[in-house]
């Protein structure tokens, strides 16, 4: 059954722009393999402050106090969810991200 979810992702400041655009079209390229269709994709806020440090998740475990907060909403089957729920987890260089159900309004 397809649904509407909205996914916020941080991602380490310390990134130029190239490799923000790959990261980017790796998982809008991702959710469109799964069958899905990008909503909206925006930079939410650049550079924003963390009430704590954040570590990252490669092999050099560094603490980041500030990230890139990047907004996706898409429909995607909830039986492929959690091969893009894998793909953003797999990713060394997002912090942290979450993927909700849009309610319909």
């Amino acid at each position: 059954m397809e649904r509407t979810y909205e996914s916020m992702v941080i991602i380490r400041e310390d990134l130029d722009d190239k490799e923000l655009e790959k990261i980017f079209g790796k998982i809008s390229k991702k959710i469109e393999e799964l069958g899905g269709k990008l909503i909206e994709n925006k930079i939410w806020a650049k550079e924003r402050v963390f009430a704590y440090p954040l570590r990252s998740q490669g092999a050099d475990k560094k603490k980041y106090n500030r990230g890139l907060y990047w907004l996706i909403v898409f429909n995607l089957d909830n039986n492929k969810l959690g091969n893009l729920k894998e793909t953003i987890r797999l990713e060394e260089n997002i912090l942290r991200s979450l993927i909700i159900r849009r309610s319909k309004v």
